[in-house]
């Protein structure tokens, strides 16, 4: 009996390769979904705040707009500074009080100095540019406010300055006090003095740190995205955090006792909206969404008892640093309070330390 031949089975490659598509398919969905959920839960720094970008709104100065990346291309001529008064040595530094130019405004303020006794460097002095926390403008104090923190680096080697924002100190009648937070003002003030600097033949240009406390400490990090000049910054008791998280949780004592700042603060919601009604432009506005663009090491010292000014931004802020592998050094210190006065040697010390290594 003759047994009739099989038919040959069809062959499976077609098959095969319609699995394999759909199987691809799926992966690269999968893959696109993972990659969103990634984004979605970066801190929003990661996601926005390029410096090149940026567009300007109508009428609108590049160094007034809160958008970084557009103060950040704004040009903050001035010119060398001016020897107003020389005090002498007291406290084993020259003390003087200068006077540097804002000519974006109109206005010329001042600032105090101490200068090492020791020889100058032959590139000039490392310089700090110490930036005061609020106090009220009318007891605000020029040769006062910080004196012992510009004396003990200044005793080691550092020029340092604090300027009198505009409206403040010596500054009194120079412009007048605005809003750290929701204005550039106090950041114009900073860049100015900063260009001044470099155009001073007795400091280095290659070796300007910046050192804030509180208000002053928001806006020294604001000053370390904006400029690239800056080799190092430190930053006490800061308010450091997201404008939107400063929007939802924290009302500043320089804006809540100054009605000319509740008003900045007021129109500036009126024109670009919340947080939350336009949360694109908020997060290029705030310095902590560029560290990953910065050269600049960070050095946070928080106190835990602090009620001024929450200790969770300064957490935040480390986190952040964190998360993009950015080198800095974050001290929190258990009984310390928003002054930070019983911890200020330890500070000295840790912060010195750095200013050595990194100058």
């Amino acid at each position: 009996m003759q047994t009739k031949p099989k038919k040959p089975k069809k062959p499976q490659a077609p098959k095969l390769r319609k699995y394999l598509a759909a199987g691809v398919i799926l992966m690269l969905c999968a893959i696109g979904v993972a990659v969103l959920l990634f984004i979605a839960g970066l801190p929003r720094g990661q996601q926005t705040g390029q410096l090149s970008g940026g567009q300007t709104h109508s009428g609108e100065e590049l160094r007034n707009s809160l958008d970084l990346s557009l103060a950040s291309r704004a040009d903050y001529p001035s010119s060398a500074l001016t020897l107003v008064k020389d005090m002498g040595i007291d406290g084993g530094v020259r003390q003087q009080i200068v006077r540097f130019s804002v000519p974006a405004d109109g206005l010329n303020e001042y600032a105090m100095l101490t200068l090492p006794t020791t020889a100058q460097p032959t590139q000039g002095y490392p310089v700090i540019v110490l930036c005061h926390g609020y106090a009220s403008p009318t007891t605000y104090s020029t040769t006062g406010n910080y004196l012992a923190d510009m004396e003990f680096y200044a005793r080691n080697g550092f020029a340092v300055i604090k300027p009198d924002f505009r409206g403040q100190g010596l500054s009194i009648n120079q412009g007048e006090a605005t809003s750290a937070y929701y204005s550039m003002d106090y950041n114009t003030d900073v860049m100015s003095l900063i260009s001044a600097l470099k155009d001073t033949n007795y400091f280095d240009k290659s070796k300007i740190n910046l050192w804030g406390h509180s208000m002053g400490a928001y806006v020294a990090l604001r000053a370390s995205v904006v400029s690239k000049d800056i080799k190092n910054t430190i930053l006490l008791s800061g308010p450091v955090d997201t404008l939107k998280e400063l929007y939802i949780s924290y009302v500043p004592p320089s804006d809540e006792n100054n009605p000319q700042a509740l008003l900045i603060r007021q129109a500036i919601f009126n024109k670009y909206g919340t947080p939350a009604e336009d949360p694109d432009f908020w997060n290029n506005a705030s310095p902590i969404s560029y560290l990953g663009q910065t050269s600049t090491f960070y050095q946070i010292h928080v106190g835990s008892l602090d009620t001024v000014v929450p200790p969770k931004f300064s957490a935040d802020l480390d986190s952040q640093l964190t998360s993009l592998h950015h080198s800095h050094g974050y001290y929190v210190y258990a009984d310390g309070k928003h002054s930070l006065a019983a911890q200020r040697q330890l500070i000295w010390n840790r912060s010195l330390a750095l200013l050595k290594a990194n100058n």
